[in-house]
């Protein structure tokens, strides 16, 4: 299986040379950027191709690794080439395969295929992507033929239906882009008890990451740990009488969240109280 890439930014690099790491046969990349796309077909010693159709020529599966706005337009170019039941996919983790289609007639042979993790570097975060769940979406008579192709990965796979990918990517954005907000928002109230913005940015990262190490290792409900898991409703009257108004809510709705692990931590422990305290 000769596999190409549209594409030559962060992901295109990162997954080409995993693939290629795992065994595959990366024939090489096409880029609107020249530059880019000799830049990534070195790191993987493959080839730069000069147009789309060369690429497609070449290869039996292509990937398009764009942003997720540029898909639909890359795809429109692709129609108009001999795809030839060529295998077409894209890394996004909100779009569906859905976006393959011409005439609202899907492409048979179009798949997602998107990996949970921040890829933040185009050189060096395929060496963390062995740690990385996948996630794979396509119509059902491709399922099969498709985690047959990508075994040799040997990461888990989990197969999403078509209609939940924006629920599964709004998951991802909460288990991401957020926890980066709850940590600005955490600096933020430092600074408001008057400590100096360099402790403010610095002393939470050990509580941080000490009860992350506890979360993926021993799971949410036996990581949990606090004011909420204690039933201690005194303590929550006062969060709640010092946070600012705009954070309230957000701190009220996470709370109420937690008080679902800790019933399920604690079963004969009575949380009524400190549910009506949180109430909106």
């Amino acid at each position: 299986m000769r596999i190409g890439f549209i594409g030559a930014g962060k992901v295109g690099c990162s997954l080409a040379k995993y693939l290629l790491v795992c065994g595959f046969n990366v024939c090489g990349f096409y880029s609107l950027s020249s530059v880019s796309a000799k830049q990534a077909s070195q790191f993987t010693n493959s080839h730069a191709f000069e147009t789309l159709e060369a690429l497609v020529q070449e290869c039996d599966c292509i990937f398009i690794t764009v942003p997720d706005s540029q898909i639909v337009s890359v795809w429109s170019e692709l129609m108009t080439l001999k795809l030839n039941n060529k295998l077409v996919g894209h890394c996004s983790g909100l779009l569906s395969s859905q976006v393959f289609s011409h005439k609202q007639v899907s492409y048979p042979f179009g798949f997602s295929l998107h990996p949970l993790y921040a890829i933040s570097d185009r050189f060096n975060s395929y060496l963390s992507l062995h740690h990385a769940y996948f996630t794979l979406e396509a119509n059902e008579g491709m399922i099969e033929q498709l985690l047959t192709l990508f075994k040799p990965l040997n990461n888990p796979i989990a197969t999403i239906r078509t209609e939940k990918k924006a629920l599964y990517h709004a998951a991802c954005v909460l288990l991401s882009n957020h926890v980066i907000a709850l940590a600005e928002l955490g600096s933020q109230l430092f600074m408001h008890c008057g400590l100096d913005d360099q402790f403010a940015k610095q002393a939470w990262q050990p509580l941080f990451l000490d009860n992350a190490q506890a979360l993926c290792h021993l799971g949410a409900k036996q990581a949990l740990t606090g004011p909420v898991e204690r039933g201690d409703v005194a303590t929550i009257q006062q969060h709640l009488a010092a946070l600012p108004d705009e954070i309230k809510p957000i701190y009220q709705y996470l709370s109420k969240v937690l008080i679902n692990l800790s019933q399920q931590k604690h079963p004969d422990k009575d949380y009524q109280r400190l549910q009506l305290e949180l109430s909106f």
